[in-house]
């Protein structure tokens, strides 16, 4: 059975795909900041993924705030 969400460091994100050209996209669920990824397969979807987290993370630190989930 397919995962619905993708997890890294305890970010989710949803899972989609465009059917135009059956890309896939999303964006990290649960956190205030809008952060959309997406990939031609799931490879590039991952890693947009997790640089997407790992850019909210560092945004958090740099702000002086706590990021939620790390």
């Amino acid at each position: 059975m397919a995962k619905k969400t993708i997890v890294h460091k305890g970010y989710h994100g949803s899972m989609g795909v465009n059917t135009d050209d059956y890309s896939l996209y999303g964006k990290i669920l649960f956190i205030d900041e809008e952060i959309t990824y997406k990939g031609q397969n799931f490879s590039e979807f991952e890693a947009d993924f997790q640089a997407g987290v790992e850019k909210h993370i560092q945004s958090c630190l740099d702000n002086g705030k706590e990021p939620p989930f790390s």
